[in-house]
Parts: C-alpha cells; sequence; structure tokens
C-alpha cells in the first residue's frame, strides 16, 4: 500500500488543527520524528490509524482515501454537523457525531465554524454554514437563539438577541 497520500492526510488534518508535529505526537504517544516518518511515508502509520483519526478529529477512512485527482488536490474540510439543536445550545464538534465536507474556505474564516440543517429552523432544504466568532456587523445574516428554536435573521441591532454566529453561506438541495 502507498503511504504517501495517508501521509499527505495526516499533514493536511494536523495542520487544519493548527498542530506542529511534536503536539500531535504527544496526542498519540509517538515521537515528532516518527510524525515526520508517517508524513513523509517512510513508515507505515497503519498500526497508530484510531490514535490519529481521533488526535485529528476525523474519521480513520478519511485518512485512508486517496484525495487526489491527477496532480490536482480536492480541496474539502470536516465541518461539525447539526441536524437538531443541541440542548445547550453549544454548536461545537463535542455535541456532534456528524461531519460535513465543507469548501476549505469556511474553516479559513473560523476553525469553530460549523454545518446547520436547515430543517431545524424552517424546514427547508440546505445547509447552512455558520461562524460563531466571526466579527459581526449590522446587516450581517446571523443565526439567533430563541424560546422555541433558531432564526436567521439580518441584523439590525445588538440589543436583546442572543446571537449564536454569523452565517457564512447557504448550500441549497432539491
Amino acid at each position: 500500500m502507498n503511504n504517501n497520500y495517508i501521509g499527505e492526510n495526516i499533514k493536511i488534518y494536523r495542520e487544519r488543527q493548527n498542530l506542529t508535529q511534536q503536539q500531535l505526537a504527544d496526542k498519540i504517544g509517538k515521537t515528532w520524528e516518527m510524525i515526520s516518518r508517517y508524513e513523509r511515508g517512510v513508515s507505515s502509520p497503519l498500526n497508530q490509524l484510531e490514535s490519529l483519526a481521533k488526535a485529528l478529529n476525523t474519521s480513520p477512512s478519511d485518512l485512508l482515501n486517496d484525495i487526489t485527482d491527477g496532480n490536482i488536490r480536492m480541496n474539502f474540510s470536516r465541518v461539525p454537523l447539526f441536524t437538531t439543536i443541541p440542548s445547550s445550545f453549544v454548536f461545537n464538534k463535542s455535541n456532534t457525531f456528524l461531519f460535513y465536507n465543507s469548501p476549505d474556505w469556511v474553516l479559513s474564516i473560523d476553525p469553530e465554524a460549523f454545518a446547520l440543517d436547515m430543517g431545524v429552523i424552517d424546514n427547508s432544504k440546505g445547509i447552512i454554514y455558520v461562524s460563531p466568532n466571526s466579527e459581526i456587523y449590522l446587516n450581517d445574516l446571523v443565526l439567533i437563539k430563541e424560546e422555541n428554536g433558531l432564526r436567521i435573521e439580518s441584523v439590525k441591532t445588538f440589543k436583546g438577541i442572543d446571537i449564536l454566529g454569523k452565517v457564512l453561506a447557504k448550500e441549497v438541495r432539491y
């Protein structure tokens, strides 16, 4: 088996998590030199696949997939996906087991961004990407917490509303 693309995937996911090789090594009980060997395809990471995937917040199959198309690397990111509202209204990775492939730019704007099924809000079909950490300006679309659920609205004032994050984009499904 060619370990080069597995090593490339490890490096991509490590960099997305803003981890150094040493930090990843510490998470799985290996040395940074071994992480370097995995990433360069010199050593096989297969016996550490589960621990690597867990440390990188992804699945082992994502690390195994050859996501190259000829010489062009496909750009995708996995963001937490919510198909229901968490009881705490906290939309982070620890509150879901689902993930969604989003464009890379979503995580470049905010590494804590998440995807939300529009059906949770208004029974429409689609996904919205929400950034809980982006700066919000008047007239931006935002996700708002209400007593009985969620709504999306353009910000007219910051008083009296509980903003969960800025809406980055909507992906429509038919």
